[in-house]
């Protein structure tokens, strides 16, 4: 086992956790509590790591969440302990306040489809109407039972008391159980992060738009990740209410708010390992600069920040890591041929049976731009379907309309009789719509068997399963020798035939092709239409190409677009053979030229 691996896995992070819990318990009382302090903070940059990090939610909200938290552990201690002669149960109280104030926020930020820098805004506005809210409460009239909020004053909050000891935990028990609690959600996270969930959170993340062409609701993806960082952050807030015994607004102020983003960009933001490094080289930096360097404190912090972005901006930890596989990987092997020419084996596709896609009068325009005009097609199961035209012909905006991207002005799309116009994207995808952009949208930081099996799970939702098609579709590919690669270190055209396999892993009854041998080779264009015609046996496929060979190899019949319009229907011959094609779409001189 690597050493990376070894710090990470979940015994590694458990041994660490106690020696180095056991090593920093013998200080003196000031210095355990200020460990303590910077263990919480370390959870809290646990939250963001998954949010941003692997959910890719750039957000201010992690520090009002945890103030929340903080706040909801005071309230809940103070009127519980008289009762329940405890209150650790006040610490779920936080976690769950921080959850349930993440979710709301998640919902209108999410569903309301805005987009990273207006979340980031968003979440910042959050926290300081927060701050501004907390600090007018200074009357002794606000209160929620008997605990008196105190506005800019604070309040207090009661010391972590479990049944049977009303002393409540000493300073260094409650350090041990901080450390604990953060080691478990530290391990949590990980392994969640391994599960289905957590690859559809990565993958969501690192390509929404082609995971919401598989099958997936983006936007319930990152607010189920968004709530759990909410739980996670309002947890670390009732644990530091419960060490420091008191908590005031300024934990909603815009310093915590960035101090967040400044702990898990030093870090790193990939890695769960890299939030809890930058707490501990920021702080104790923050600590001795706050000692010593008065006014300068700022300045000195704000300096290692920019040097830290422009030399490390992944972060200290990712880029050791990635040091150490750079230097056990040695030098790379030369890159692959893109293709093998041989045609393709047996296709490993069951299931589903083929639909038929068809679309009437369907009227798209932008503004006064009639992009899309009456147009009615019938695409047949088990068999081949080609859409040419000249560039703005309404080839790609069909194409748009037919997956769900865009919403029809008039008309409507029906799937095997369904009318499917209403539905959005991930819905279609479900009921057996692929799609194949012209540009490959693949998973680019995943490796070639992760992009497989996330498609494939999005059909099957059952892990073996996933596994089995996702190796079978990556024999068949003719990938499997490089399954364990990134797909960013693949060329051009192992890219396009990756994507098509990604679509085909989740089982498609409509597969739509929009320039698949986009800048592939001639041999590459050869195997590619052997492909189109082997998926032709069992799904519905529509190929927009502008390579007449590629058509005629396919042998599927052809419409022409033309202004947004049906123009002309028929075999590639009869095509080619029409004077008013050549005029608008080949030609003339290129015909002669031929």
């Amino acid at each position: 086992m690597t050493f990376t691996r070894l710090v990470s896995s979940t015994p590694g992070i458990l041994v660490i956790t106690a020696v180095a819990a056991l090593a920093a318990g013998a200080g003196s009382i000031a210095q355990v509590q200020q460990l303590t302090t910077w263990t919480v903070y370390g959870l809290l940059a646990l939250s963001l790591v998954l949010v941003w990090g692997k959910a890719g939610i750039f957000s201010f909200a992690q520090g009002a969440l945890f103030g929340i938290g903080a706040y909801a552990y005071g309230v809940a201690g103070a009127n519980l302990l008289p009762v329940t002669g405890e209150s650790f149960s006040a610490l779920l109280v936080g976690a769950v306040c921080g959850g349930l104030a993440a979710a709301l926020i998640g919902y209108f930020v999410f569903y309301g489809r805005l987009g990273e820098l207006p979340v980031a805004v968003v979440t910042l506005a959050f926290s300081l109407l927060l701050l501004t809210v907390m600090s007018s409460l200074s009357d002794p009239s606000y209160r929620i039972g008997v605990a008196v909020l105190g506005g800019y004053n604070g309040l207090g909050a009661p010391v972590l008391t479990a049944p049977g000891a009303p002393d409540g935990l000493t300073i260094p028990a409650t350090f041990y159980l901080v450390v604990g609690v953060t080691a478990l959600v530290a391990v949590g996270l990980r392994r969640l992060l391994g599960r289905p969930f957590g690859r559809i959170v990565l993958a969501t993340a690192r390509n929404e738009g082609r995971t919401e062409l598989m099958g997936f609701d983006p936007r319930r993806v990152r607010l189920q990740a968004f709530t759990l960082g909410g739980v996670v952050a309002g947890l670390a807030g009732a644990l530091y209410a419960a060490s420091a015994l008191y908590v005031d607004p300024s934990v909603f102020g815009l310093a915590q708010s960035a101090l967040v983003v400044v702990w898990v960009l030093v870090g790193g933001r990939g890695s769960l390992l890299g939030g809890l490094a930058g707490v501990a080289m920021i702080e104790p930096l923050t600590s001795a600069l706050g000692g010593s360097g008065g006014d300068l404190g700022p300045i000195i912090l704000g300096a290692v920040l920019i040097v830290m972005v422009l030399l490390l901006p992944s972060g200290v930890v990712p880029a050791l890591i990635s040091l150490v596989r750079r230097r056990r990987a040695g030098h790379a092997d030369e890159a692959a041929p893109v293709l093998a020419v041989e045609g393709p084996p047996p296709l490993p596709l069951d299931g589903r049976p083929p639909a038929t896609l068809a679309t009437h009068d369907l009227v798209k325009r932008f503004g006064g731009l009639l992009a899309t005009d009456h147009v009615s097609l019938e695409f047949e199961p088990t068999r081949a379907h080609s859409i040419v035209g000249p560039n703005g012909a309404g080839k790609s905006t069909l194409f748009s309309l037919l997956v769900g991207a865009n919403r029809p002005t008039e008309g409507t799309v029906w799937l095997d009789g369904a009318d499917i116009t209403r539905r959005s994207t991930f819905q279609r995808a479900r009921l057996g719509l692929g799609i194949k952009r012209q540009v490959p949208s693949v998973y680019l930081d995943s490796t070639v068997l992760e992009n497989l099996w996330v498609c494939a799970y999005a059909d099957c939702r059952s892990v073996p399963e996933s596994d089995r098609r996702a190796r079978e579709m990556a024999d068949w590919l003719g990938l499997s020798g490089r399954s364990a690669d990134l797909a960013a270190e693949l060329a051009h055209g192992h890219r396009q035939l990756l994507e098509i396999g990604m679509v085909l892993a989740a089982r498609p009854r409509v597969v739509l092709l929009d320039e698949p041998t986009a800048g592939m080779t001639r041999e590459e264009t050869h195997l590619i239409a052997e492909v189109v015609r082997t998926l032709a046996a069992y799904c519905t496929v529509v190929v927009v190409e502008h390579d007449m060979e590629f058509i005629r190899e396919v042998g599927a019949p052809v419409t022409v677009l033309h202004k947004g319009a049906v123009f002309a229907q028929g075999t590639i011959d009869e095509i080619r053979a029409d004077e008013r094609v050549l005029s608008i779409y080949l030609g003339r001189a290129h015909v002669e030229a031929s």
